[in-house]
């Protein structure tokens, strides 16, 4: 039976052995964002990038930060900590073949994406939600904003901050209800638009 939205879903820092889950999960979720959709057009060159992809991010925010998943890795979040907010010099060396690989011959529209991403980021240090991903067999049951709340519930415990950005206006009220307001919006020329949100301490 699913969880109904309001119900108390458990949620864990994945194990080594739940990565092919978690990654496929984000995988999946982004694979008609537009972002993504912008980056790569067309959508079997972007289910490949996006897989990928994800392994990097997934190994990079575990280090950086934390990764948030539902018990089955209904819903993924990946979280950078305030001090690990912006990337460093050296992930920036480590990932950047790994994302040639990933992206081909997009990886220029990516990096532009990813340039803009990094201009508007807050200059102080946030909890910042990377990536949030619900698998689209399990989205409308609570699971997204459960793997969410984990991640905020240790911002809150450090009474910090949290940044995200979306490239979806759906997700707005969503975010919206979990405290984020728009903070910054921008535009990739030729591309979609991204809101900026932040989320006050508590």
């Amino acid at each position: 039976m699913p969880n109904p939205p309001n119900a108390a879903i458990p949620c864990r820092a994945p194990s080594r052995a739940d990565r092919g889950a978690a990654v496929a999960t984000l995988a999946e979720a982004f694979q008609h964002e537009p972002a993504f959709s912008y980056i790569l057009p067309d959508p079997l060159a972007r289910r490949r990038a996006l897989i990928r992809a994800f392994r990097i991010i997934f190994d990079e925010d575990v280090r950086a930060g934390a990764i948030m998943m539902t018990s089955q890795a209904e819903a993924v979040t990946a979280w950078r900590s305030p001090a690990q907010m912006h990337e460093g010099r050296w992930e920036a060396i480590r990932t950047r073949l790994p994302y040639l690989l990933a992206f081909g011959p997009a990886i220029g529209r990516a990096a532009k994406v990813a340039g803009l991403i990094k201009a508007h980021l807050p200059n102080e240090g946030c909890w910042y939600l990377h990536y949030a991903g619900c698998h689209s067999d399990h989205r409308g049951k609570g699971f997204g904003g459960a793997a969410i709340r984990a991640g905020l519930a240790r911002a809150d415990a450090e009474r910090a901050k949290c940044w995200l950005e979306t490239a979806d206006a759906a997700n707005l009220p969503i975010y919206r209800a979990l405290g984020f307001e728009v903070s910054c919006t921008w535009q990739v020329p030729g591309g979609p638009q991204f809101w900026g949100m932040l989320r006050p301490s508590r």
